[in-house]
């Protein structure tokens, strides 16, 4: 009798293991699907991305850059008179929806009404201040009050050169404004070179720490290093000249101020950015911004034009009675 159970049970289980095989089966082809589908997906976007012989991204050539500025939800500057030389009150990019240029970069008919820039991604990027999520700088003390200190003596006469908009002066206003720009790279170095007020930036890649703090650059000191597609930039030895705002019209930063980027190459048509403001005399926490790039067109207006500036122009006079 114990025999017979025996061969039941045995029986049983073996029919029982046949019937479950096939669930078995595809459950494991599923599992193994998976990261082969995952492996794929990374495989065709890095397909998209051009190389250097190194395996590091290649960036090189001519760039639009938007974003990345501090434009804030509800503004200090409560004067009525005083909000025209604030920062907007909604950031730029936000509440915009999509744009006409075409997925992933593609060129749209360039006749076509509203076709926009011919590489504009679509969906656009998100670009503004994206920590804290409600966008309302978190100011020090003194960092308010030297916010509103510029509001009240920016314009117009201004109260004295320190206070003049720095694009009015031919001085590039912050190494992490907007435009366009060329992107060269050789081992151990990349460099943003712009147009707009002639300004260039080197980011060392080579593993050089930086100088000592005493040393001191308007632009800062960059040192960079990539984390796969993603260019990290480290910025630091400003010489607290750095405005809020790409204008200019806003206070500038402290000399404790320094900067973190991430430049993440999604494909040959685009690179997502994000910039991190620390300075510990004007916010009481680290405030992070994004922003993208996408090629000029070559045939396009927006290739890199020339740009010209001098000291003493009538902008001077005409704008803020110097």
């Amino acid at each position: 009798m114990r025999k017979q159970l025996v061969v039941i049970a045995t029986a049983a289980i073996a029919v029982a293991g046949a019937s479950l095989m096939p669930a078995l089966r595809a459950a494991g082809q599923s599992a193994a699907a998976a990261p082969k589908a995952a492996t794929a997906k990374a495989a065709t976007a890095s397909a998209n991305i051009k190389r250097l012989p190194d395996g590091t991204p290649d960036i090189r050539g001519a760039w639009n850059k938007a974003g990345g500025g501090l434009n804030e939800a509800n503004s200090p500057i409560k004067d009525t008179a005083l909000k025209p030389f604030g920062v907007l009150s909604e950031p730029q990019g936000f509440g915009q929806g999509q744009v006409t240029a075409g997925r992933g970069g593609k060129a749209l008919d360039r006749g076509a009404r509203g076709a926009g820039p011919r590489y504009m991604p679509d969906p656009r990027p998100p670009q503004g201040i994206i920590d804290p999520k409600d966008r309302v700088l978190p100011y020090t003390p003194e960092g308010l009050a030297r916010r509103i200190d510029y509001a009240k003596n920016v314009c117009c006469p201004a109260k004295s050169l320190w206070y003049i908009e720095l694009s009015m002066r031919c001085i590039p206003p912050s190494p992490a404004s907007g435009g366009n720009l060329y992107i060269t790279q050789r081992p151990g170095e990349v460099a943003f070179l712009f147009e707009n007020n002639h300004q260039s930036r080197i980011i060392y890649t080579d593993g050089r720490p930086h100088p000592a703090k005493n040393v001191i650059f308007h632009g800062g000191h960059s040192v960079g290093h990539w984390e796969g597609n993603t260019l990290v930039v480290d910025t630091t030895n400003l010489d607290g000249r750095i405005h809020y705002a790409v204008g200019g019209t806003i206070a500038p930063f402290s000399h404790d101020l320094h900067f973190t980027e991430r430049f993440t190459v999604v494909s040959d048509k685009l690179i997502t950015t994000e910039l991190t403001y620390s300075d510990p005399q004007t916010f009481t926490k680290p405030v992070t911004t994004a922003g993208f790039m996408y090629p000029t067109d070559p045939d396009g207006e927006e290739y890199v034009p020339e740009f010209t500036c001098h000291e003493g122009s009538y902008a001077l006079l005409d704008t803020f009675g110097f």
